[in-house]
């Protein structure tokens, strides 16, 4: 569910992550230490297309980024019961001075969402890429006469107190891919952020 490469010529390291299961958290930290022994400052973490998974994985990647305690998500319970907030474990090996881009798209979901929001939300990393997918929803299935029903039970907050299902996040620099670029073989929402990351701008 990882795929990571570094590219000499600029410098840039690079992690796709494509769901989040629960072994997610163990295979990025051996995606990140062959980062951290790259000597690359600049990351490309890319979330297209991942619809989520474990949200505790998502909470643990987010602590290589995130100082420990800090808010990762909040499930607002909109006052029926205690909100519960997720925070970084703060494990922390972030290279100083990192420049991180996340690449997000309309296939980014609920886990995706969580840690893009919250890198975004502390000024950690620029989101570049399309409006995420908007799952920021948690859900119970109550059984009721044989069938069985889902129900929200809580929203998902972003540290910034944003609502991830209103819409989804947008992202810093927006770039489209079309179905033209996909047969082509070409990326621009990457090589975006590869400019972003080489040049600042």
């Amino acid at each position: 569910t990882i795929e990571n490469s570094y590219d000499a010529k600029t410098g840039v390291y690079y992690i796709a992550l494509y769901q989040f299961t629960e072994t997610s958290g163990a295979q990025f930290w051996k995606a990140f230490k062959e980062f951290q022994a790259s000597g690359s400052k600049k990351l490309i973490l890319d979330l297209r297309g991942d619809p989520g998974g474990y949200l505790d994985q998502a909470t643990l990647i987010a602590g290589y980024f995130l100082p420990k305690g800090a808010v990762v998500v909040t499930e607002d319970y909109k006052g029926k019961q205690d909100n519960i907030v997720h925070r970084s474990p703060g494990q922390g090996g972030l290279p100083a001075g990192t420049k991180i881009a996340v690449l997000i798209d309309q296939g980014s979901a609920s886990a995706s969402e969580i840690l893009s929001g919250a890198l975004q939300d502390e000024k950690v990393a620029t989101l570049v890429g399309t409006r995420s997918f908007g799952k920021g929803s948690v859900q119970q299935v109550v059984d009721i006469d044989g069938g069985s029903l889902k129900i929200t039970v809580a929203r998902w907050l972003t540290p910034g107190g944003r609502s991830i299902s209103d819409g989804g996040l947008t992202p810093d620099i927006k770039v489209e891919r079309t179905q033209e670029d996909y047969a082509a073989g070409k990326d621009p929402q990457r090589a975006r952020a590869v400019e972003f990351l080489t040049s600042g701008k």
